[in-house]
């Protein structure tokens, strides 16, 4: 009998035994799953690779560049930005001799009157070698210029008559007039009506030379 009991109480213990590592397992799973690192890796940004581009979108066939056509300099062609260079050649003739207005036309009333002229200062540089120097020419009063309302004009000891010109550096809308001061200097000069003085210009070249005030 007491034997039975322990044969019955054996078998007991050895089911429990049997449960408990049955139920073990079930547990440590349990608390895998509630462990972050599922959520850690698809937060991931090697989780979501991108998809692949077909073949035919990612290679373009590269382009080819335009055959150069026939045509000079400045002429622009197709497919190809090109902006036209242009270098202004002046005759030397035009230059010293240019053309005379006709018919000469009334001087611009606000020439006439006296102008007291200046010959701007100027900035140079030089050097000795090892310095760079600096150095400024003060300007220069010259003889005012007088101007009649007939064209007619004294400047120092020169007298004559204005004549209007068309410089090769004329501007549209802007008039010009040949003043001479001697048997050798002569200018071009015109009315800048919108700041109330005129300017002098050397002959042929048409470098400022002078600023006429009142």
């Amino acid at each position: 009998m007491e034997r039975m009991r322990s044969n019955m109480s054996g078998r007991s213990l050895l089911a429990v035994s049997f449960v408990v590592l049955a139920c073990a397992p079930a547990t440590a799973q349990t608390g895998q799953w509630s462990q972050p690192a599922k959520t850690e890796q698809w937060s991931q940004p090697s989780q979501q690779q991108p998809q692949a581009q077909p073949r035919t979108q990612a290679q373009s066939p590269a382009q080819t560049p335009p055959t150069p056509g026939k045509g000079g300099p400045g002429q622009s062609q197709p497919g190809l930005a090109s902006s036209p260079t242009t270098t202004q050649q002046v005759d030397p003739r035009a230059m010293d001799n240019p053309e005379v207005v006709q018919p000469q036309g009334k001087v611009p009333a606000g020439m006439v009157g006296r102008w007291n002229l200046w010959v701007p200062g100027g900035i140079w540089y030089s050097t000795d070698g090892s310095r760079i120097y600096r150095n400024y020419t003060q300007g220069a009063a010259m003889n005012s210029l007088t101007i009649r309302a007939n064209g007619t004009y004294n400047w120092g000891g020169t007298a004559g008559r204005l004549t209007e010109i068309r410089p090769w550096f004329a501007q549209p809308g802007e008039r010009y007039f040949a003043v001479q001061l001697d048997a050798d200097l002569k200018y071009m000069a015109r009315h800048d009506a919108g700041k109330g003085k005129i300017d002098l210009f050397f002959w042929g070249v048409g470098g400022h030379a002078a600023t006429g005030t009142r």
